[in-house]
Order: C-alpha cells, then structure tokens, then sequence
C-alpha cells in the first residue's frame, strides 16, 4: 500500500484478511511505562490530565546528537535557544508570531491523524536543519507520542535504520514514549516506502551516534 494514499489509520484496523497486523517485534521491554504491551489498542490519557513536566524534568532532551531535542509543550522563553521548532500538536498554540527569530512550524496533529503525507517534508525540514548544525526542537504537548513518532521517522529515513532499531534507539534515551498503534503503523508503511527506495533490509542497522 503506498503511504501516500492510503486510509486513515485507528487503533481498531484490520487488513482486508480480517487479522490484525502485528508490530514489529521491538529489542527493548514490549510494555509501555504504564505496563500496556505496544501492540495493544489503547488511547493516550489526554495530557492535561498528567503532570507534563515530569516527562522531560530537566527541560528538552537531546535525542541525537548534537542537534535535535525532543520535549513536551514548550514556553516561549524555552524556544528562544533553537534555531528550528516543529510543533507536531494540533491542541498547542502556534507561538510563531512570538519568535520571529525562529524558524517555527507547526502541523496539526492529533493521535489518529493521517500523518504520512507530512514526513517527507518534516524529516526533510529536520535534516536541512541538522546538517546546518541547527539546535532543533520537536515537541507535541507531551513529547511521548506524535513529537516521538516524528524522530523516529527521521531516524529511519536518514540514519538508515529500520522500524525496529529506530524506535529502540529513541526508547532508549527517552524512556516514556509511548505512540499509539495508529502511527506505529504508519511508520511501518513508511518503512516499507524507504525500503522500496533504498533497497534496505528491514533489519539493517547503522550505529547512530
């Protein structure tokens, strides 16, 4: 199925088969910090109802080095020491017209948003940005699902890693994200795509600093 035109996806998909597809088998502990395996179905519990700063408590996390950050829903005074900030969160105030300094994009996502037609550009935005040397921030308004779901599609396009190792390498350094089955399948379409691309084996792995 091409990535581009394919239907939204739910939690509560199902191939043409009648089967639910699996996830990729992950490296790291198949259950989510709250104990849910990562091949459930399962809604996030809406961010206003958690304590959002004790995802991130010492403020944006450098996920891969030297340039890019992920966090939760940011202040201004928080932006003003990245070059680059994508807003992945369609619930979050677009705070452009507050940094104008900044290169400031903002995309309206939500937990079951068609998101795939956006990672060309986004990851393309990221990498520009990166290889500029740019400090660059990705959040949603809790930095654990759709800002996630976003690196790790940058991990996997330009550090040529698969589904699996990218979001073990993600996981690994920022423990609580958690996205939803909707976007995990996504990204295994979008594997699928690169793959086609590249002639990559799903299981390859380059190291990634």
């Amino acid at each position: 199925m091409n990535i581009y035109t394919s239907p939204t996806r739910t939690p509560n998909f199902t191939s043409t088969s009648g089967q639910k597809p699996c996830l990729p088998l992950l490296a790291t502990n198949r259950r989510n910090m709250d104990g849910r395996r990562v091949d459930e179905d399962c809604e996030d519990v809406p961010c206003p109802e958690l304590n959002v700063y004790k995802n991130y408590p010492k403020g944006p996390l450098l996920v891969i080095p030297e340039s890019i950050y992920l966090y939760s829903e940011p202040t201004v005074k928080e932006l003003s020491s990245f070059g680059v900030v994508i807003n992945v969160a369609g619930e979050t105030p677009d705070l452009q017209m507050q940094v104008p300094a900044i290169e400031y994009h903002h995309y309206q996502w939500r937990h079951d948003s068609q998101i795939a037609t956006d990672l060309p550009s986004l990851t393309t935005i990221i990498h520009t940005a990166a290889v500029k040397r740019e400090k660059i921030l990705i959040h949603c308004q809790c930095g654990l699902s759709r800002s996630a779901t976003l690196v790790i599609a940058y991990i996997m396009k330009y550090h040529h890693l698969s589904l699996r190792h990218a979001y073990d390498l993600l996981k690994s350094r920022a423990g609580k994200i958690s996205p939803p089955m909707g976007l995990m399948f996504q990204l295994m379409e979008w594997e699928v795509a690169l793959n086609a691309k590249t002639n990559l084996k799903t299981n390859d792995y380059r190291k990634l600093p």
